[in-house]
Parts: C-alpha cells; structure tokens; sequence
C-alpha cells in the first residue's frame, strides 16, 4: 500500500517496513539557498528565510523528509569586501564565515553575554578566539531558554506554516542541536574540549549538563509545535577523534538524559542522532541511549551500510550511507549504484532511510540530488524490501 512521505519516513524511523526507502538528502541553509536562488546574505540576515529555502530546497528535489534548523536574525554590512555582523548602532561584531557554518567570529569577547537567552538558544553562530567559559561557575551563567522562548521569538509561527506547506508530501524533522560534544565545543573551542575530557571532567559534565537542559526544551518545543520526528547532533563524538571509553563516560549518559525525557514526554516521538566519522565501535552504547535511528552512516568513517546492519541487526533503524564527497564528483549514474549498495546492504528489512553521510556540499548538482529519490524508488521495486 502507497505511503505519504510523512507516513514513510516516521515508519521507518521506527524501525518498520515501508513502500519504499525514504530518503533524507541532509540539506543545511546554505545549500538550500542555492537550490531556491536565494542570496546567503538573505539566509544570514533572516531566520525566517533561513528555515523556508532548507524546505522549499527539499521540495524542489522531491525529498521525502527536510530538517528545521534555527538561525539568528542578524544585521550585516561589508566591510572590506567582507560580509560583517554589525549591531543595532552599526558598530561591527566581526566577520561572518560565509565559506562555513556562517557563524560571527565576534572581535570582543565581552559581546557575548551568555546569560542573555536569545544568544544563549543560538550560540552556535557567535564564535570567538577565546574559551567562552572556564569554571563551572561560568557555565553556571549560561542561559536555558525554556521551550516558551522558541515560541515567542517566532520559530513555532514559521514551523507551523512550513509544517502546513510540506503536508504529507515531507516529512519534517524538528532539531535539538547537540547536548554533548559539539555543545562543548561551542564554549571551549576543540583542542580545549578534547583536553577537558582527559583534564577536566567536571567542567565537561556541567557543560553537557546545559546542553542536556537546551536538548530537552527544543525538543519539546518541536513536540508542541506538533513535530513526531526530532534530530540531535554530535557530529564531533566519534571515532575518529574520540575513544569509546570517552563516549561511554561522557556522550551516552547524556544523550540517554535527553532520549528518556522527550520519550517520556511524547511516546510516539522518534529521535535520531547525527553523528559521523566513524561509528562502528560504540554502536551498542548508541543502541543503549534510547536512540530510535543511528546516522548518518558515514562511509568516510571506513564503514558501510551492511557493516552497520549487521552489528545492530534490527534492534535500531539506520539513515544515511551515502558518500558527501559523490554529490559533487560523481555522476547520477554512479550515485544511483552506491545508494543501490546502501539499501541492499542495511535496507532489506526496512528500518533504512537512505540519505548523505553528512551535510551535502553546496556545489552539489541538481541532477545529483534528484538521483537518491531515484534510486530509493528503483531499487525499492526490487526484493529489497521483501
């Protein structure tokens, strides 16, 4: 029986059968304004132009699923040939990494006020060149904007409207940023935060702690705003810069906080985490989070879709699989094949989202990205779903 993407995509996050492979081509702001024409500048300056191209870029390539990703509003001016933030008195913050993750490297420490909530609930795209905390009293400081805050700042509005506009025909995952590692990062930068985790353990723990609180409210948040699908992300925990004695003291027990509240919350919810590189060694404690789907598979990592099923069986749905890197150097021809080998090696009992090994490059090609949907249908008609 024919499934809405909406239906197929929650199915197979619950580690069920489908009519087919659903995919989720992992499509960040920048990429998406260049799947809808629109100037990055645009996406900086305005959250809510930020959320619709991820969506309208989904629904141009025919996704079955998008995600909703939460960015500042900003002012801007050029400085220098260089896009900066400036305040409300013109007065410049710092540049603005256009070629990345378009966060502010902001010039004076002293403007970063995390006990304020709103640059607390988006600090991600406010970086300096020093540790943003030192002591646990510092993180003490750190704001928790409650599940309200995300409403009254206007992101419940627009999810609400996407939500209404992608219909049956996408499925649209909520976000609950990172409540472990790449929280950390954020405040401490990486050598800082790789050094905590073998020097400073109690600084670690009370970082994560906040991150735990941040998870738990957008998450719930998304759950109010009538969102079944939720997304966490540490794509810096894995095992290609951490050990799996540092993933079970310091990652698991956090991300397990976060998977039992929201469960417990809403029972019906499904939450998936984006952790890259290399996987394979931890992929039990991942099962012991409470996790419902494992991604993104990412064969960069030195691993495969059918390595990863058969460690987990199916105790827990798997997403992802195929190469970033092949969204650009490859030919639609050559993507098709290695999605086919993706969903023949983890997709034969279902629980499988096809999909990128991580964030898809904004220079991938249209013909490229339309090619996964293709494969997930081509090769769903055979007995891979059987």
């Amino acid at each position: 029986m024919s499934m809405t993407a909406k239906e197929r995509f929650y199915t197979a996050l619950s580690g069920c059968r489908c009519d087919r492979v659903p995919t989720l081509l992992k499509i960040w702001v920048d990429l998406g304004a260049v799947l809808t024409g629109t100037d990055l500048r645009e996406v900086v300056e305005s959250s809510a132009t930020a959320m619709r191209v991820v969506v309208d870029g989904a629904l141009s390539i025919q996704a079955d699923s998008a995600r909703l990703f939460h960015l500042p509003n900003r002012r801007t001016k050029i400085e220098d040939g260089v896009l900066c933030e400036v305040d409300e008195n013109g007065e410049i913050l710092g540049p603005i990494d256009m070629q990345g993750g378009l966060a502010t490297r902001v010039r004076n420490r002293g403007r970063i006020n995390l006990e304020d909530t709103y640059r607390a609930a988006l600090i991600q795209f406010w970086r300096c060149d020093e540790p943003l905390v030192n002591t646990v009293e510092d993180v003490k400081r750190i704001a928790v904007p409650d599940k309200s805050f995300y409403e009254e700042v206007g992101f419940g509005k627009l999810q609400r409207e996407l939500m209404e506009k992608a219909g049956d025909n996408m499925a649209l995952v909520g976000d609950c940023g990172s409540a472990t590692l790449a929280f950390h990062v954020l405040f401490r930068e990486l050598s800082l935060a790789l050094m905590d985790l073998l020097e400073n353990p109690a600084l670690t723990h009370a970082i994560m702690d906040k991150g735990v609180e941040h998870a738990i409210e957008k998450g719930k948040f998304n759950i109010d705003c009538g969102l079944r699908m939720l997304r966490l992300n540490d794509s810096i925990a894995n095992m290609s810069v951490i050990s799996p004695r540092h993933f079970k003291a310091y990652i698991l027990p956090h991300i397990k906080t976060v998977c039992d509240e929201l469960h417990h919350y809403e029972p019906a919810v499904r939450i998936y985490c984006h952790i890259c590189g290399n996987v394979m060694p931890i992929m039990e404690d991942l099962i012991g989070t409470g996790l419902d789907c494992i991604g993104p598979l990412d064969p960069m990592g030195g691993f495969s879709c059918g390595d990863a099923r058969r460690a987990v069986g199916n105790r827990i749905a798997l997403m992802g699989g195929v190469n970033t890197l092949s969204f650009i150097n490859s030919s639609p021809e050559e993507l098709m094949e290695e999605a086919r080998i993706c969903i023949e090696g983890a997709g034969r009992e279902g629980g499988f989202i096809l999909g990128s090994g991580c964030v898809v490059p904004r220079g991938a090609t249209r013909e490229n990205l339309v090619a996964l949907r293709a494969a997930a249908e081509r090769f769903s008609e055979s007995d891979v779903q059987q």
